[in-house]
C-alpha cells in the first residue's frame, strides 16, 4: 500500500511539483461526488487569497493594512460603502474584506496608498471634545 495515492489524475507519477492534488475523498465510498468540490460547485468562481490584516490606532488616526503581494495598484479597489464600511477588494474577486469604521473616524478624509503589495488606509479621528479647564486662584494665608 502506497503512502501517497497515485491516480490516473496525476499528470506525471515522477513530477513533484505537479499541481494536481490527490482528493482523499475521489474513492470514498459513501458520498457520490467529492467533497473537495463541494464549494467550488456552490460559487463555481471561488479562488482564494490568504491576506494578513492589521488594524492600529493612535491618537489622531486609525491605520488598516492589508498585504496583497500578487496584485498591483489598479487591480486593488478601496470603497467607502453605506453605514461606514470600508471594502478592500481586488477586481478579480479574489480577495475581498469588509470592516465597519467607528464612530470617531473622519470618513470624509480616508485615504489609500499602496506600496510593495501592502495597501494601507488611513482615516483620521474627529477630534475629542476637551473640558473646558480654567486654574482657580487660591488665595488665603500661609
Amino acid at each position: 500500500m502506497s503512502i501517497i495515492p497515485i491516480n490516473e489524475r496525476r499528470s506525471s507519477d515522477f513530477d513533484p511539483w505537479a499541481l494536481d492534488l490527490w482528493d482523499p475523498f475521489l474513492d470514498f465510498p459513501l458520498f457520490p461526488s467529492s467533497l473537495s468540490n463541494v464549494f467550488h460547485e456552490l460559487n463555481p468562481g471561488f479562488s482564494s487569497v490568504n491576506s494578513r490584516l492589521d488594524w492600529s490606532e493612535t491618537r489622531s488616526v486609525h491605520v488598516l493594512k492589508a498585504a496583497l503581494p500578487a496584485f498591483a495598484n489598479e487591480d486593488v479597489l478601496v470603497e467607502l460603502q453605506e453605514d461606514r464600511v470600508l471594502q478592500i477588494s481586488t477586481d478579480s474577486g479574489s480577495f475581498m474584506t469588509k470592516i465597519k469604521l467607528p464612530e470617531n473616524a473622519k470618513i470624509e478624509e480616508l485615504k489609500a496608498f499602496m506600496s510593495n503589495g501592502v495597501v494601507t488606509v488611513t482615516v483620521p479621528k474627529v477630534e475629542a471634545d476637551r473640558p473646558n479647564v480654567r486654574a482657580i486662584e487660591i488665595s488665603g494665608e500661609d
